[in-house]
């Protein structure tokens, strides 16, 4: 009987997040996705391209309206304590040194747009595979770029969407949905 009430109780919490969280497929092109998300409950929207690979891990870029960019690595194997973590992006073979923060299944670091953001993502957008290593050197993860170009094209024509509808509050108003 305890085993039916938290297998009710964790089915309630995953359709309140469901619920939560409306995400709407906007672009795919060969092994890259863009979404948009609405949070119902604060009305906040964001953009993300994202990519899997055969071991289901996932490397999303997830675009704030306030510009923030958040490079997050996703694996369900994974159970992180929460903390700040230091951890390495190869873009063929350009090393990027990053603090981030590891938290349960993920890990993630978020950036302003800059000089640095820009070199970054341009790598990302012409480069063919990108690695995620531990300061160990040990490799984590490795991604295709294959598709990355054009979904950070859309990406940005998403995040932009979503930047101009909050521009002016007595505007028009656009539903995302």
């Amino acid at each position: 009987m305890f085993r039916v009430a938290v297998f009710v109780f964790l089915l309630s919490v995953q359709q309140v997040y469901a619920d939560r969280y409306q995400s709407r497929a906007l672009f795919s092109h060969k092994a890259w996705g863009v979404e948009l998300t609405h949070d119902t409950m604060d009305g906040a929207l964001w953009c993300s391209a994202e990519t899997g690979n055969r071991a289901n891990q996932k490397l999303s870029i997830t675009v704030y309206p306030d510009g923030t960019l958040t490079l997050f690595v996703f694996d369900r194997r994974w159970a992180l304590s929460e903390r700040y973590v230091d951890f390495i992006i190869d873009v063929d073979y350009s090393r990027w040194n990053m603090r981030g923060k590891a938290s349960d299944i993920a890990i993630s670091v978020s950036v302003k747009p800059g000089e640095d953001t820009g070199k970054f993502i341009g790598e990302l957008a012409a480069g063919r595979a990108a690695a995620l290593y531990n300061n160990d050197l040990r490799r984590l993860a490795v991604f295709t770029l294959s598709g990355s170009r054009a979904a950070l094209i859309k990406l940005t024509e998403c995040w932009d969407g979503i930047k101009a509808q909050g521009a002016d509050p007595f505007g028009p108003a656009k539903d995302p949905f």
